[in-house]
């Protein structure tokens, strides 16, 4: 049986009404019986806590985590009444509940924390909005570089990060019939694909899933077009095609399309590898050709 009795379903109010009974509260990190990072017994103050742990809804979700910190409710006499765990200033975790809830004001319950000393789970919260915060704003950017034939499916593009993998076959059939038919001629396909390749976050790996689309469209482009198309890019595009050869996603088939390559464009997408691990890179590959 759970601290606090048996499973109360989905009730918001139930964890409420347990937290009612009590009178201290320990604080521990999520590390088994770690030694407490503080202990609160001021009732004006367990009062707070117990307000900034005001539920706001219960999705049915579970965090994949341990959790920040641990939070043991006592009584009056020192025994246990329940205990829950703090999830990145968003949710709660209560063996009352079978899920998860949705904190109301989740900042709350971490700024209880920082004026006590407890001051990790807030830092963490606001580097993680700063991190969310970059990443939508690279997400825009990279919408932005859409193909404007192709802009009508950019939430499609983005659910693919959401979902976890790239564009289905269907999908993938279906928009690549509008690519050709508004660049009719591969060349200016395969270097708008490059320009497009080149935008958001620019990294070789540990990239959003979406940002692998153009290259799901460049594996269906011939290679020769695909070598044409490297001799005649500007940087950005040259920058594109980089990307592309280096991504995972191509490694089954890079020295295909490395040996299109003239030895001048050979230079090139070495001259524009981003750093010199992947400039190594790209020519222990080459030099495999010879």
């Amino acid at each position: 049986m759970p601290f606090g009795g048996e499973r109360t379903g989905r009730d918001p109010q139930a964890l409420d009404r347990i937290l009612a009974r009590a009178h201290w509260v320990r604080v521990r990190e999520m590390r088994g019986d770690s030694t407490p990072l503080l202990e609160e017994r001021d009732p004006v103050a367990v009062q707070a806590l117990r307000a900034a742990l005001r539920i706001a809804d219960l999705p049915g979700f579970v965090c994949m985590c341990w959790g920040d910190v641990a939070l043991d409710f006592l009584d009056a006499a020192g025994r246990p009444v329940t205990t829950v765990t703090l999830h990145h200033g968003y949710s709660l975790r209560w063996d009352g509940w079978p899920q998860d809830a949705v904190l109301a004001d989740g900042v709350r319950s971490l700024e209880w924390l920082a004026v006590r000393g407890v001051t990790g789970p807030l830092r963490e919260f606001h580097a993680a909005a700063r991190r969310q915060a970059e990443s939508d704003r690279v997400t825009r950017q990279w919408v932005t570089e859409i193909p404007e034939p192709l802009a009508i499916y950019a939430n499609l593009f983005l659910d693919t990060t959401k979902s976890g993998n790239g564009l289905i076959e269907a999908d993938l059939t279906e928009i690549r019939e509008h690519l050709a038919t508004a660049y009719p001629d591969p060349i200016d396909r395969i270097l708008t694909l490059f320009t497009w390749s080149a935008a958001g976050t620019g990294a070789y790996t540990g990239y959003p899933v979406h940002e692998r689309i153009p290259g799901q469209f460049l594996d269906l482009e011939d290679r020769t077009d695909f070598a044409r198309a490297v001799d005649l890019a500007d940087d950005q595009a040259t920058a594109g095609a980089v990307r592309y050869l280096i991504s995972w996603h191509t490694r089954n088939r890079i020295a295909h399309l490395l040996t299109a390559l003239s030895p001048t464009s050979q230079r090139k997408i070495l001259l524009h590898a981003r750093d010199a691990e992947s400039r190594r890179w790209l020519q222990r590959r080459i030099a495999r050709l010879r």
